[in-house]
């Protein structure tokens, strides 16, 4: 009879358990049972799964130049400020012509910060204020002579008038100048080597560079900064400026300040090369508002066709035949024979008497 009793309650006992589990999954329907243990399965919301990942954004490209990815986190990190619109995160905005409706983002007119990188008392460039000025392009050519006397110039208009140079004419006898300047285009693998020249020799020099250079190489242009040499503008595109409305010839020349300070931390120094030496009244009035003066040269050879260089001799003998006072010599940092020639050419020119000089020593 006990034993009886034992069982039936057993069993009592047996289908209370069953009947609790199954009333307790008809009220919870995001519960499994597996034999007598209960597992947990969460539901899972693709909406919530998807906020909780950062969304990878890249800055567009809109020319030739390749722009580095941008990664921006979906929500700012507690306790950060918000990037400077002047645009100090590192993104490179692209030039944007006037009358284009793609307008270039973070640069405010109202916010001196923003444009910290334009040249001290530069006005806007606005194309109306520029149809007095001639635009008939102009190439800037010279004239050799052996004497070592100046070289008959180009100027089919007084450039000086525009803050334009193409030789120092305030120079002496007593004090013998020459001015190096080398456009920076793009790199060949020759900067290094003629930065250690510089170095070696204790000279300063001009780099005029591209946007495209200073966004390839920014430890080389900052190394021509903190070693004293001056570094100038040389364009976004190197297009012949008098293709470009005033606005846009702005524009290009901005865009490359902007980056130089960007991506180096240093202004640009207030030089322009015009690119193939093309320019016009106009172009030259421009620039000089933008607060740049645009220099020419009175010597120069073929030594930019990376495939046919004219050899190390030939730039030696080029300079013991045309060096003359106060010349603006033109280089190219792609020239494998100005790399091999330039120590031989500085000693060179130092003993004929010369200094080679920043052209921050020119009279403006």
């Amino acid at each position: 009879m006990k034993k009886q009793w034992i069982a039936e309650a057993a069993y009592l006992a047996v289908a209370l358990v069953f009947i609790g589990i199954c009333i307790q999954r008809g009220k919870d329907p995001g519960r499994e049972a597996f034999g007598t243990s209960v597992t947990v399965t969460p539901e899972v919301s693709p909406t919530k799964e998807a906020q909780a990942t950062p969304e990878l954004t890249s800055a567009p490209v809109k020319d030739t130049i390749p722009t580095p990815a941008v990664t921006e986190p979906t929500t700012e990190p507690e306790g950060t400020k918000p990037q400077n619109p002047s645009g100090d995160s590192g993104e490179i905005v692209n030039p944007t012509m006037a009358g284009s409706s793609d307008e270039p983002e973070g640069i405010e007119e109202t916010n001196p910060e923003a444009e910290s990188w334009r040249m001290p008392g530069a006005i806007e460039i606005v194309n109306e204020h520029y149809e007095q000025y001639s635009n008939d392009k102009k190439a800037w050519w010279f004239r050799r002579n052996t004497e070592h006397k100046p070289s008959g110039s180009g100027e089919e208009f007084p450039i000086a008038e525009y803050s334009g140079f193409y030789l120092d004419k305030n120079v002496t006898e007593e004090d013998k100048v020459m001015y190096l300047t080398f456009d920076c285009g793009y790199e060949n693998g020759f900067t290094p080597a003629i930065l250690d020249t510089l170095a070696e020799k204790d000279v300063k020099v001009m780099f005029f560079v591209t946007k495209d250079f200073i966004v390839k190489n920014p430890a080389y242009v900052k190394r021509m900064k903190e070693e004293g040499h001056l570094v100038g503008n040389h364009t976004v595109r190197h297009l012949s400026s008098p293709d470009l409305t005033p606005e846009e010839l702005a524009e290009e020349l901005y865009e490359v300040a902007r980056v130089m300070k960007e991506l180096t931390g240093y202004s640009l120094d207030p030089f322009f090369r015009p690119p193939m030496g093309e320019y016009s009244e106009r172009t030259l009035k421009v620039t000089q508002d933008m607060g740049y003066a645009s220099i020419f040269w009175s010597i120069a050879y073929y030594d930019y066709d990376v495939n046919n260089q004219p050899g190390k001799e030939y730039v030696l003998e080029h300079f013991n035949t045309y060096h003359h006072n106060g010349c603006i010599v033109l280089m190219h940092n792609i020239s494998e024979s100005n790399t091999q020639a330039l120590g031989e050419v500085v000693d060179g020119l130092k003993a004929a008497g010369y200094r080679l000089a920043p052209l921050t020593e020119l009279e403006k």
